[in-house]
């Protein structure tokens, strides 16, 4: 049991060893062993080849001399058996001198019975030989290599070769010439021809792992480099700014200063890609990230997450005020117009911020909390969020509140208060605003600040924009049924508009309610529109198709975008609260108010104006022509019993006045 453990210990040591080892270095290692191993194979493949062809060479040199020389010479009566001494000597003179000429070392002549008939060792004459009826029948010439006898039993590597004869007028061979060719120059050919091919081919193989190596290492560090870069900035990339932040974060852990995550998210880049092409959006990144350097010091890392999206790591502040600064100098930096085709674009930038140890220890815990301010700053109007452990969606605490109010929209525990809308030409009560309340069994009454951003960050809006939508109304149907004609409007959230199956949720919450679609009014917030414009318009479009009126909400908080507001199918515009409550202290919240109830008239819309507190400001709102006002200086949101009580005491004091 302890071997086998200690086995799987080592291979998994010899594994980890094997992963650290460098890609290219592993390569070259596999790379030349397999070429060894090609150039063995061709090597033995070839030097057969060239020993074959050797021996090939040999045995064509024994045909020709067999042939121009022997058959020539001999006769049939010659065959007949051994032949005699003097027959023997004109045999030696006739053939001696070519056979001399051609290396032959011996040779002997057979007859079809194997017999030796001629041969230049007399000792020899009258032998048989067995297998030379077999080489008669066949008429091939046979090649075999052996080794010669001398006087101390030892010899020279020979090459012994059996060459058929026709002699005289024989219609089949009928004899045979052996003839013994010395070796040595056979095995030196092969030998040089080997030697050659082992350096030609060590060579040719060496060059080509050298033109493999070289492509190899190429794309080697091309590969390194597209996982540590954003190919398009050159920036590094999350994989890097996790290796880089580990080493940054460990440095200050040990210095014991400050370091902060800086999380960017540029506004109304999707627009850009839309309109002017991703070409153009390209350049605006690559933009994006020249400025961003030079508002860092050199010992900053600054990243492209994807998309459009940077993070910003530093390092060694020296106080929470420094990321401040550094924030705002970004936004700064973003906030200025790029000059595109001529074109120029505004993007400015949501900035969230996580700090070093205080938000976390590690830069996955930073980057997750600098999304969560981000999007904090996204959703508000500052430009800029440090996160705050009581508005993350993911902390325990909240997502067990989202789990409860997952049971809370099954239980119904929800409830909502309607808060009217008010003609400021008439004083007539025009339709009223759905806002969702949770009554919670032990924590009391939640207001929607609460939960509904919660419930957009993890997914739960979809759930409660449908409840929303049936309760709201099923109440406008009991109040249709009462005779009180009150359209009622529900907020739709981004996740909401870009939902493919808003539309037909919508038709059928009005289809079980009863009620006709003019009586149902949407309201989405700006950056609901721009964050996919061209998909908000088409998901609108269906809900005006079934008669369905549309409002923009909280119009004027700095993201709007004219040539997509004139694109909306929109019935109204709402002016965010924060430009009426303060129109009569600030001349600036003032202007803003009046231009966009011009704009509004201008195009066709419904101005209502949020956040009327008092007399004077609806008196204000009258003056500057706006169509409705909304606040709790004309009602809060109320139950819907309170508010049929608070409707029947208006028009009771407007009959008596």
């Amino acid at each position: 049991m302890l071997k086998a453990a200690a086995a799987r210990a080592d291979i998994i040591r010899m594994r980890r060893r094997i992963a650290r080892f460098p890609l290219l270095g592993r390569f070259s290692v596999l790379s030349l062993l397999g070429i060894a191993l090609l150039g063995v194979a061709v090597g033995l493949a070839l030097h057969a080849r060239i020993q074959h062809r050797a021996v090939a060479d040999a045995r064509r040199l024994a045909v020709a001399v067999a042939r121009t020389g022997a058959q020539s010479a001999l006769t049939p009566a010659d065959l007949r058996g051994p032949v005699g001494a003097a027959r023997a000597d004109q045999l030696d003179a006739r053939l001696g001198r070519p056979l001399a000429a051609s290396g032959v070392l011996r040779a002997k002549v057979y007859n079809a019975s194997g017999q030796v008939v001629y041969t230049d060792e007399r000792s020899l004459m009258g032998a048989h030989n067995d297998e030379i009826a077999p080489i008669l029948r066949s008429a091939a010439v046979r090649t075999e290599t052996g080794r010669g006898t001398s006087d101390d039993g030892h010899g020279a590597p020979t090459l012994s070769a059996y060459v058929p004869l026709q002699i005289g007028d024989a219609a089949r061979p009928n004899g045979v010439f052996e003839l013994y060719l010395p070796y040595a120059p056979v095995a030196a050919d092969i030998t040089n021809d080997t030697r050659t091919l082992i350096v030609l081919l060590t060579l040719g193989l060496l060059l080509l792992w050298a033109s493999l190596f070289r492509i190899v290492a190429s794309a080697s560090r091309r590969l390194r480099r597209q996982a540590r870069e954003d190919h398009l900035t050159g920036l590094p990339n999350r994989a890097q700014l996790h290796s880089d932040g580990r080493r940054a974060l460990a440095l200050s852990g040990r210095s014991g200063r400050l370091s902060a995550l800086v999380l960017i998210d540029l506004d109304r880049f999707k627009e850009v890609n839309d309109t002017l092409g991703h070409d153009q959006g390209d350049m605006l990144l690559c933009e994006v990230a020249a400025r961003l350097r030079d508002v860092l010091r050199p010992t900053d890392v600054l990243a492209r997450l994807g998309g459009d999206e940077f993070a910003i790591l530093v390092s060694d502040l020296p106080h929470r005020g420094a990321t401040a600064e550094l924030a705002d100098r970004i936004g700064t930096a973003l906030g200025r117009p790029f000059d595109l085709c001529g074109v120029g674009i505004e993007l400015g930038a949501s900035i969230g911020v996580a700090l070093y140890p205080e938000h976390g220890r590690d830069l996955s815990t930073l980057l997750q909390r600098a999304d969560v301010a981000m999007y904090e700053a996204k959703r508000g109007r500052a430009r800029i969020e440090t996160y705050d452990p009581a508005r993350d969606p993911y902390s325990p605490e909240r997502l067990a509140l989202v789990s409860e109010l997952r049971r809370a929209i099954e239980r119904d525990e929800l409830v909502l208060h309607f808060q009217p809308k008010v003609a400021i030409d008439g004083g007539e009560v025009i339709g009223v605003e759905a806002l969702v309340r949770w009554e919670h069994p032990r924590r009391g009454t939640i207001p929607p600040v609460d939960f509904v951003p919660l419930a957009e960050r993890t997914g739960v809006i979809g759930a409660l924009t449908r409840w929303v939508l049936d309760a709201a109304l099923r109440q406008c149907r009991i109040w249709i049924d009462s005779g009180i004609d009150l359209p009622v409007a529900v907020n739709l959230s981004g996740a909401d508009v870009l939902d493919a199956r808003l539309a037909d949720d919508v038709a059928a919450a009005l289809r079980r309610a009863g009620v006709p679609g003019d009586h149902l009014e949407c309201e989405i917030s700006e950056h609901t529109v721009l964050a996919d414009p061209l998909r908000a318009v088409e998901s609108l479009g269906r809900l005006r198709a079934m008669g369905v009126r549309l409002s923009l909400d909280d119009f004027g908080q700095g993201q709007s975008s004219l040539s997509y507001l004139g694109r909306l199918p929109l019935d109204e515009i709402k002016i965010d609260r924060s430009f009426v409550m303060g129109m009569g202290e600030d001349a600036s919240d003032a202007a803003i108010v009046r231009a966009t109830i011009d704009l509004g008239r201008g195009l066709g819309l419904q101005v209502v104006a949020e956040g009327v507190e008092d007399d004077e400001a609806l008196a204000g709102l009258a003056l500057l022509r706006c169509d409705v006002a909304q606040g709790f200086g004309l009602s809060r949101p109320l139950p819907a019993d309170q508010l049929e009580r608070w409707l029947a005491e208006r028009t009771a004091a407007r009959a008596a006045g």
